[in-house]
């Protein structure tokens, strides 16, 4: 049922909308990553000297990766389903462009500054762990694969559980396949 509605909402989108709308969408996605940049540029100085000591690479992923905007779409289709009834102040075209526009830049937040990220973090040079960081990342491996062994040691012990086959089910856990 909710996959029908999904792609009723879609049909009726694509009907009601002109080649201008495209255009709009991609004009609003520049304008956002502008506002973004805005904000974080207006904020910098207090987020690099007060808390955290943000640097400038990592104010550029701060703006490129940003928020995908889950309560933005969920408040656009509360606003088209309010434009569905009938109200003399929303029209449903009005709700049928937020979904639209909302979606669309959630859609290319998500493909395109998702999808880059990586990339972004490798040309600034900010994809390799520092020493300290390696570390601790290799302890916290550590201790999960102690805490999955004693679970693993304690599930032999089970009632229900203990008569499986523990060879076939250690070569199916990936961290115990090579112990």
């Amino acid at each position: 049922q909710s996959s029908g509605n999904s792609v009723n909402l879609l049909f009726r989108l694509s009907l009601a909308l002109s080649g201008t709308s495209w255009g709009f969408l991609l004009l609003l996605y520049f304008y956002v990553q502008m506002a973004r940049a805005a904000v974080v540029g207006a904020l910098y100085l207090l987020l690099r000297y007060f808390g955290y000591g943000l640097d400038f690479k990592e104010a550029i992923i701060i703006v490129w990766s940003g928020l995908r905007g889950a309560v933005s779409l969920s408040l656009a289709l509360s606003v088209k389903r309010a434009s569905d009834t009938a109200q003399p102040f929303l029209k449903p075209e009005v709700g049928t462009m937020f979904v639209f526009f909302t979606g669309g830049i959630v859609f290319l937040t998500l493909i395109l500054n998702g999808s880059t990220t990586q990339f972004l973090l490798h040309a600034l040079g900010m994809d390799n762990l520092s020493v300290t960081k390696l570390r601790m990342s290799n302890y916290a491996r550590h201790e999960i694969l102690n805490k999955t062994l004693e679970a693993f040691g304690d599930l032999k012990d089970d009632e229900e559980l203990g008569p499986a086959d523990w060879v076939t089910v250690k070569k199916y856990i990936t961290g115990l396949s090579n112990l």
